[in-house]
């Protein structure tokens, strides 16, 4: 344990084109920017629609933490909220900030840069998850470990996957089967499950014999395996599918609403989870927005559509991009 990996030395430097720390106002840091697509281009705008960072960028990723992920002739680095430059554009892929620590590729290594000093732990991992609660997995060779936020093993690598921690446990898998470690390397739970979730709201989603159920930290089943599948718990629901059809269930496990929303095998099925008290959902071929008694509050007729953030999601209508507010105003729309 604590042991330093052996090419993994950790190397803190200053990134090329650095001046400082980047500061960020309360607007900012609410994480009140929203990426659009002009003439090929990428910017941000406000929760208004007003233009805050021009369109100059080949991709961007999502503002985090006052970072923008940004792409110019080919690789990756970031800027802050106004569109300047931070870090160099030098990566080949990036992740949004997350919990001070954001994902960077380079040589066909992964490593991380932070928030507080843009320092980097040396790219160096196969494949990497982000951090959370002080600690990130990281696959080293053909096993996964995870390390602390100065690139320190923190639990040895020994496992064939691993996810992130959640309030104090880790799903990993040992062989074909996943259980639940602590920090300190101790199963808490069994490694007895064909997939498992992180834990959300002191539930976790786990599949056995090709059922979803949810479990408690104790590893208790508290809602049978039933499902085909499940998302994790967010605001008190959750969102399973029986069949082809998607519906939302309590911590009880009872139905809040039926199955009866329609699968989508090409989206992010995380969209659907709720998100500011809406959910996106699919009927008759058409995306809209339900709250939690199953009433629609926006009407189905978008072609696609992600969950709420700030007040604001992004649909998509007759192949062009858009925001809609909680109200089903647009607030911005793509003009070709």
């Amino acid at each position: 344990m604590n042991e330093r990996i052996g090419l993994g030395k950790v190397r803190i430097f200053v990134m090329i084109g650095l001046l400082g720390l980047l500061m960020s106002n309360e607007l900012f840091s609410q994480g009140s920017l929203f990426p659009v697509k002009i003439d090929n281009k990428w910017g941000f705008i406000d929760k208004n629609g007003k233009m805050i960072v021009s369109p100059e960028f080949d991709a961007v990723g999502n503002y985090s933490e006052s970072f923008i992920p940004v792409k110019i002739g080919g690789v990756w680095g970031f800027a802050d909220e106004n569109g300047k430059i931070k870090v160099n554009p030098q990566f080949t892929e990036v992740r949004n900030f997350s919990n001070g620590y954001a994902a960077v590729k380079l040589n066909g290594k992964w490593g991380f840069i932070n928030t507080k000093s843009l320092g980097i732990v040396t790219p160096q991992f196969s494949q990497v998850e982000d951090f959370a609660e002080g600690v990130a997995a990281v696959e080293i060779s053909t096993s996964w470990a995870f390390i602390d936020t100065l690139g320190k093993i923190a639990i040895n690598p020994q496992f064939s996957n691993a996810k992130k921690f959640s309030a104090g446990l880790a799903p990993v898998q040992i062989g074909l089967a996943w259980g639940f470690v602590n920090k300190a390397d101790r199963y808490v739970i069994t490694p007895q499950f064909e997939k498992a979730e992180p834990f959300a709201e002191n539930l976790a989603a786990v599949r056995l014999n090709g059922k979803w159920g949810f479990i408690n930290k104790e590893g208790v089943v508290v809602i049978q395996y039933q499902f085909d599948d499940a998302q994790n718990f967010t605001e008190g629901c959750a969102a399973v599918r029986l069949g082809n059809k998607w519906g939302y269930i309590s911590k009880d496990g009872s139905y809040l609403i039926n199955p009866k929303f329609e699968d989508d095998i090409n989206g992010d099925d995380e969209h659907k989870n709720f998100s500011e008290g809406l959910a996106a959902v699919r009927t008759d071929g058409k995306w809209g927005y339900i709250n939690k008694t199953g009433k629609f509050m926006i009407t189905p007729q978008f072609g696609s559509a992600e969950r709420f953030q700030n007040g604001m999601a992004a649909i998509k209508l007759n192949s062009k991009r858009g925001y809609i507010d909680k109200s089903g105003r647009t607030i911005w729309m793509q003009l070709n």
